[in-house]
């Protein structure tokens, strides 16, 4: 019989005292409680039994599933076709490829003017401490050549590819057997605009090697201007934008890899007013701590 572990749950609301942070996108307090609530919102764990939650039950993972991350930029006149690609893959594969897209680097730039073209911010907010943001920290560490579009399939490979090699590497992929699994769950709170991912993860293999639990909100259909091959498009549909990483860089700890035992993790968050509820998704994947390589992914819509 399986049994469902809850990690550290004594020490779950110990953060949850805290004032209210004012910085507008304060980092995220995971220190290995089993439910890590956004402090800035104000509520203790036992508060949640008394919200109203809209319930999206995801689908369990069945096989591999593989995530691969586009580095992109409106002001790449190139990157569209990266997008077309994406799209296609997904249409494609359906649940076992997750693409992500990254804007990050000079072509991601944009004008913090509304009458101007390229106002729209895109890129993964720079939180609380942080010098850059996590996108720019990505590209630094898959992309450093500044190559666009380029995108890696659950960082299998030392550096970023060209779209055309996408395939191929999602094929390599998605037949090998799974090394864990991930139900994953999210709960939206319409009147509060809370966000609740919960997780329940399994390892199917005894792992030596210490894996992290990484957490990602992305939205979909952003329209906003988007250079296609020096054309600006003023009502282009930016997809599969990456939005917020919930629990820093590389993820959270997600040992110890014990055969048979399922593991419980929450987090709870407040939606940015710029984001719509009805195209957001929740992704979560574990990811080895030291090659990066992602060994299982998930997704599932907020609403």
């Amino acid at each position: 019989m399986k049994k469902l572990i809850y990690i550290l749950p004594i020490i779950a609301i110990t953060f949850l005292g805290c004032d209210k942070i004012e910085d507008p996108y304060p980092k995220l307090l995971d220190d290995g409680s089993t439910v890590v609530i956004d402090p800035s919102l104000g509520i203790s764990f036992e508060d949640l039994a008394n919200i109203n939650w809209i319930k999206v039950e995801g689908t369990p993972t069945a096989k591999r599933n593989t995530i691969i991350e586009e580095f992109t930029g409106a002001q790449c006149k190139f990157c569209p076709d990266g997008t077309k690609e994406l799209v296609k893959l997904d249409n494609d594969y359906g649940d076992q490829v997750i693409p992500v897209s990254i804007h990050a680097g000079n072509f991601a730039r944009f004008q913090p003017d509304s009458s101007k073209m390229f106002f729209l911010d895109l890129t993964v907010p720079i939180e609380e401490g942080e010098v850059v943001g996590k996108g720019e920290e990505y590209l630094t560490t898959f992309n450093k050549g500044n190559s666009y579009p380029r995108g890696i399939v659950s960082r299998i490979t030392p550096a970023v590819e060209e779209p055309a090699k996408w395939k191929g590497e999602v094929d390599n992929l998605i037949d090998n057997p799974m090394k864990a699994t991930i139900d994953l769950d999210v709960w939206y709170a319409e009147s509060e605009e809370f966000i609740r991912i919960i997780i329940d993860y399994e390892f199917k293999e005894e792992l030596v090697e210490p894996q992290n639990l990484q957490v990602y909100i992305i939205e979909d259909h952003i329209i906003g201007w988007q250079d296609v091959k020096g054309v600006f498009e003023e009502f282009y549909d930016h997809k599969y934008v990456l939005r917020r990483v919930l629990n820093g860089l590389w993820g959270s700890t997600a040992q110890p890899a014990i055969l048979g035992e399922v593991y419980h993790k929450e987090y709870v968050i407040r939606k940015e007013a710029h984001w719509d509820s009805n195209n957001l998704k929740a992704i979560v994947f574990i990811a080895d701590n030291d090659t990066k390589e992602i060994i299982q992914a998930n997704q599932t819509s907020v609403r």
